[in-house]
């Protein structure tokens, strides 16, 4: 009997042994399929081979490396598609706004040749019409690209729920069979709860822990859990507070939806990630440059053509129309309030390519901080303003720096403790719009005139006219003249007591103004350096060049009839390679903190090529280190064809050989038999 359960016990476990080899072979092309083996241990006392365990072949630290290395892998292809996307758009030459802009101040140079040849003039209109409408398809473009985001935000938010649901089911089937040798867990459920793991793991990256009773609990790389004991999170998508353009993650769980955790936007990983670091370091940043750049090129033009004399005669105007937005009021605001904010006049050099924050502190006080890419408040970038009351309009004037970021900011009946993000600028580049389109209204010409008395003893001249403000409130500029021209300056002599040079000047009426006093024959700034200063009062100011002799009158008046003339057509041309656009929030006074409108743009495709190029780099690197890791999983876990069927060659060998001693024991019995009859 000891023969024939030995043999049978062989038969047995060969005939397994060939099972699971067979198994192997047949799941080769499975997915998610780990390579099965099947061990024995031996009887005691020699009476065969006991009964044998079918497990897994898996490593558990090559598994965990395999998810970790597929999360990194795919979170740098998903944010290298992206990326190639707003790459390609703008090294395309044919998108170039910095070919645009210098269109636009080719046109005005060409212009400032013949100021008086109006088809000269409409080409800088019409340059200036194509670079909005550049500005605006640029702008367009990259709000798409956002949209598609979102679009795929939702559709991996519901994969990973999906995903979450299916491992959490599968923790549960496990669970139910225990742990017994009796009642042992199918070893597909595993396979297919490690399948789902590893899906799951291109979309964020996790963590993983063993419970107790086989269930495997799934937590993010961050710590929050998504599969727990018995139960499970939901991941949310939702509109965010306050601007529903962007998206926030919530966690949620199933059984109770009271229990909600809001994440963090960064160190998700994965995927999801990948969605939302692109958003926060290349397309927010890039539509906020661009929207700085267009607003800053629009308002530094108005400023400029609104200090000359256009073909009609009168003061010129604003050229292009800025727009206003509004603030995006969070859902835990006590009040109905609004915000509107539009960049104020004159003051786009002041405004950083950041969002805003404004905070109702209490009825008298409001403070506005810069928000870095991220959301957070900036360090040393808060504004504290002063208010009387709301409904109130704050600017730069209402601040103690002289400097609320460019804005301008108009708060409805807000109450204490409510919140604003302002967004200016993201949309600002498709929605800035020409205020004219009447080649008439590019102001060329300088609005005054320097001329000095044909009597005059001396070879003084007027030089250097500078235009500061020709606003009808606050300046001698009415709308096609100046109030109580023209301003005689007269040269009185030296004094015998100081020896300085003593100018005096008047208006139309004789009226005497003020006087200038120089200490040396270098007259520069007459009206600035008048008692009082005459150059805020008049709005503009000029330099005396030459030595003029005591009774020598110059004036200055306005520019009537000057058609021909270019002078503030030239200061427009001059802003081309002007520093005006602020490169961030710190003070404009510490080191290069203005770019040229070309610089900007230079820089934000520079930024958009580093990003980019960084991006194509980590994917290399991520798919090589995901292939090492692939093989290293398969080396033991895979099924190799070779090996297996070596296996069941020997397998079937070792099951021949079990069958002739069932055989020998059958001859044995028989011969036993034989004997005793």
């Amino acid at each position: 009997m000891s023969l024939l359960n030995i043999g049978r016990s062989a038969v047995l476990a060969n005939s397994t042994l060939l099972n699971t080899t067979s198994n192997n072979i047949a799941n080769i092309n499975t997915p998610g399929y780990v390579r099965q083996r099947t061990e024995f241990v031996s009887e005691q006392f020699g009476l065969g081979v006991g009964q044998g365990t079918t497990e897994r072949l898996v490593n558990e630290f090559s598994q965990k490396q395999l998810r970790r290395d597929t999360s990194n892998a795919a979170y740098s292809s998903q944010y290298l598609a992206e990326a190639n996307r707003l790459d390609a758009l703008f090294s395309n030459s044919a998108n170039s706004i910095a070919t645009g802009m210098n269109n636009l101040f080719q046109q005005i140079q060409t212009a400032n040749n013949d100021p008086m040849q109006l088809s000269s003039r409409q080409l800088v209109i019409g340059s200036s019409q194509a670079l909005l409408d550049q500005f605006n398809s640029m702008s367009t473009l990259i709000a798409d690209q956002e949209k598609f985001l979102n679009q795929q935000m939702d559709v991996y938010v519901n994969e990973v729920n999906d995903l979450i649901t299916q491992i959490s089911a599968y923790n549960n089937d496990i669970a139910s069979y225990g742990s017994s040798s009796s009642r042992p867990v199918p070893l597909d459920l595993l396979d297919k709860r490690d399948a789902a793991i590893l899906k799951l793991s291109e979309y964020m990256e996790i963590q993983t822990l063993d419970a107790a009773n086989g269930e495997k609990l799934v937590f993010m790389g961050s710590g929050q859990a998504l599969v727990l004991e018995r139960g499970e999170f939901n991941l949310l998508s939702l509109r965010g507070d306050p601007d529903p353009n962007d998206r926030n993650i919530e966690l949620t769980l199933q059984s109770n939806s009271n229990v909600k955790v809001m994440l963090n936007a960064q160190g998700v990983g994965g995927k999801i990630g990948a969605l939302t670091d692109y958003r926060l370091q290349v397309i927010n940043p890039t539509q906020n440059q661009l929207g700085q750049l267009a607003i800053t090129l629009a308002d530094s033009m108005n400023t400029q053509n609104k200090l000359g004399l256009t073909l009609n005669g009168t003061v010129g105007q604003d050229l292009f129309r800025l727009p206003v937005s509004q603030g995006l009021a969070y859902t835990s605001n006590t009040s109905n309030a609004s915000v509107l904010v539009e960049i104020e006049s004159g003051r786009s050099n002041q405004l950083p390519p950041n969002d805003f924050l404004v905070e109702v502190v209490d009825a008298n006080t409001v403070t506005v901080t810069v928000l870095d890419e991220l959301g957070r408040p900036t360090a040393n970038s808060r504004t504290l303003i002063s208010a009387t009351g709301f409904p109130a309009t704050f600017s730069a004037e209402d601040t103690a720096e002289d400097d609320l970021f460019g804005l301008q900011i108009q708060i409805g009946a807000a109450a204490a403790g409510d919140k604003f993000v302002l967004k200016p600028l993201n949309a600002a580049a498709r929605s800035t719009q020409m205020a004219t389109n009447r080649a008439e209204d590019l102001a060329l010409a300088g609005p005054i005139r320097g001329e000095f008395n044909a009597t005059n003893l001396g070879n003084g001249r007027v030089d250097g006219l500078k235009v500061f403000n020709t606003d009808p409130a606050s300046s001698a500029f009415t709308e096609s003249s100046i109030v109580n021209g023209p301003y005689t300056v007269t040269y009185m002599g030296q004094d015998s007591l100081t020896n300085e040079y003593l100018f005096e000047i008047t208006d139309s009426t004789n009226a005497v103004l003020g006087e200038t006093r120089f200490a040396t024959n270098n007259f520069n700034n007459v009206l600035e350096n008048a008692t009082p200063n005459l150059k805020e009062q008049l709005g503009f100011d000029f330099n005396l060049t030459g030595i003029p002799k005591p009774g020598d009158t110059f004036t200055v008046d306005f520019n009537t009839n000057g058609y021909n003339d270019n002078r503030n057509g030239l200061e427009m041309s001059a802003l081309q390679d002007a520093s005006l656009v602020r490169r961030s929030a710190q003070p404009l006074g510490q080191a290069v903190n203005q770019y040229s409108f070309n610089q900007s743009y230079a820089t934000m495709v520079g930024n958009i090529g580093e990003r980019t190029r960084q991006a194509r780099t980590a994917n290399e690197a991520n798919n090589a280190i995901l292939e090492q890791s692939t093989l290293w999983y398969e080396s033991l876990s895979g099924v190799n064809l070779d090996e297996e069927a070596a296996d069941l060659i020997r397998f079937q060998q070792s099951y021949a050989a079990a069958a002739k001693i069932l055989q020998t024991s059958q001859t044995i019995f028989d011969t036993l038999l034989q004997a005793l009859r």
